[in-house]
């Protein structure tokens, strides 16, 4: 986005305070705590959550641009590893997964997925336009479409496309300039 399109990006560290989605929610509130002149949020899986839950209850008018937000994270992981490893998960505390995309396992607190159960739905109260691969094998697009159903502020852009968005990156500025009208 930088050399691409000349835009000023700060790109934040989302592991600093720790892997679960409190966390990722904290880094993203002291960053906007820090510096209150962004034009747009923009973040991708459970980035784009992790932005739509820090900023519920700020009364600034924001501006969210969210690349296959990964709403529905709980039902979505609980869904794609079945009842039994999700029982075992609780029981042992943690889980290793290699997650999309990653060549190295990370191991997961259970903890990861209280919080998924809790901030899986925020409820989205700024201008946001969602951008999501129909072809997302990862966080189903279904999601967006649920999550978008909820507020009249948020818009869905749906592209022929994966998790990663690789090729829809010339959508970025049309995308960013739907939130900025």
């Amino acid at each position: 986005m930088e050399s691409e399109l000349g835009w000023e990006v700060n790109s934040l560290e989302m592991r600093r305070n720790g892997w679960n989605l409190s966390s990722q929610v904290r880094t993203v509130q002291e960053a906007i705590n820090a510096d209150r002149s962004y034009d747009v949020l923009m973040g991708s899986s459970f980035g784009g959550l992790a932005i739509a839950n820090a900023v519920q209850g700020l009364s600034e008018d924001l501006r969210l641009v969210l690349l296959a937000p990964a709403f529905g994270v709980y039902d979505t992981l609980a869904k794609q590893i079945g009842d039994a490893e999700l029982d075992a998960w609780k029981k042992d505390g943690h889980k290793t997964f290699i997650p999309p995309g990653w060549e190295e396992e990370v191991r997961i607190r259970w903890s990861f997925m209280e919080d998924a159960s809790e901030a899986s739905w925020p409820k989205v109260s700024h201008r946001t336009v969602i951008l999501h691969g129909a072809n997302d094998d990862v966080v189903p697009i279904e999601n967006s479409r649920t999550a978008m159903r909820t507020s009249p502020i948020m818009e869905l852009v749906e592209v022929d496309d994966g998790h990663r968005l690789a090729e829809s990156l010339e959508f970025l500025q049309d995308v960013v300039a739907m939130v900025l009208d």
